[in-house]
């Protein structure tokens, strides 16, 4: 486990990603977890090895709407969600029986 505390962000960014490539030597990136809970603030180098890292395999953790948040859009990035609006318009077009004889 990766413990990150304090801004993610200028040299700390490359400090994480050393420490990843040398917790990755001894296990599977998809045992690895960051934990970010302690964070206070990430910057966009810091965004993109955290998305570099999750793509590889490895989960985030943490707590805070601003950790969060970017945990979401990481996740979103990697798993963009579908958009269905159009599919349930025509399930409820269907349901309601078409919008016909109303």
């Amino acid at each position: 486990m990766l413990e990150v505390e304090g801004r993610l962000a200028g040299p700390w960014v490359e400090e994480l990603e050393r420490s990843w490539e040398a917790e990755r030597q001894k296990a599977p990136s998809a045992d690895i977890i960051v934990r970010l809970s302690s964070v206070s603030f990430i910057d966009e180098a810091g965004k993109e090895l955290l998305t570099k890292i999750f793509r590889a395999g490895a989960k985030l953790e943490g707590s805070g709407c601003m950790v969060r948040a970017v945990i979401a859009r990481i996740m979103g990035a990697v798993f963009p969600a579908h958009d269905c609006e159009g599919e349930s318009r025509e399930i409820i077009a269907a349901q309601s029986g078409g919008g016909q004889g109303e």
